[in-house]
């Protein structure tokens, strides 16, 4: 009898040291390794997150500028003079930057408007100027009122077009002489304008930028005496 509860107080004093020195380190290298891949599926989650949310921001940015410019050329006219010969629509075409004479506008007292859209800043800019008319024709010499349209934009990415490519209605495109942009011969004869626009934001670490492109036609434009054909 003794004997036997002398054993048994033995396997308790044996079940009282506790774990082993390898049977801790084995418990720590499971846990690290469980900690490494609940970490790293976390951080995979969030990039992902980031990235989705960039992508969704540039696109909707970049539509949102993409149909603004659409709006506005395809309006462009040119704008009659008085006892003189009308003023081409585009009295700037550059590779990044032009301005245009629109016929775009709302409301009851809605007057043409000479826009402008240039990269400053990697910011694509919107400046309008409202029409003043002189009797029976309209000259812009009045106050301008800027708006942002689009951040993140590259005029000119590496390998692609440019934001503005010009064309003829014969299809041929018209190239800048300078860096100024168009002559004035080339102004009158653009028909159409394809607009290439490259967006990408810092949210997102992952090349998040995507590109909109669009041929736009002019039908205002399409003149005999500009030189072009329907």
């Amino acid at each position: 009898m003794t004997g036997r509860l002398r054993r048994a107080l033995r396997r308790v004093q044996r079940d009282d040291r506790g774990i082993t020195m390898s049977e801790l380190l084995v418990a720590m290298s499971l846990f690290t390794v469980l900690l490494v891949i609940v970490g790293g599926t976390f951080v995979s989650i969030t990039r992902a997150t980031t990235f989705a949310a960039a992508r969704d921001q540039n696109t909707r940015s970049a539509q949102n500028g993409m149909n603004e410019l659409s709006r506005k050329l395809r309006a462009a006219a040119d704008n009659p003079v008085a006892n003189a010969a009308d003023t081409p629509a585009f009295s700037a075409a550059a590779a990044d930057a032009l301005t245009v004479s629109t016929l775009v506008a709302t409301g009851r007292d809605a007057v043409p408007q000479l826009a402008s859209f240039s990269v400053t800043g990697g910011t694509l800019v919107e400046t309008v100027t409202a029409g003043r008319a002189v009797g029976t024709y309209f000259v812009f010499d009045g106050a301008r009122s800027s708006s942002r349209l689009v951040d993140g934009v590259d005029p000119a990415p590496s390998g692609s077009s440019p934001l503005f490519t010009y064309f003829d209605s014969t299809g041929t495109e018209l190239v800048p002489p300078t860096p100024a942009g168009l002559t004035a011969d080339q102004r009158g004869r653009i028909s159409t304008v394809t607009v290439t626009l490259s967006v990408a934001n810092s949210r997102s670490t992952l090349q998040n930028g995507i590109v909109l492109q669009s041929s736009i036609g002019l039908p205002n434009l399409l003149d005999l005496t500009q030189g072009n054909t329907p």
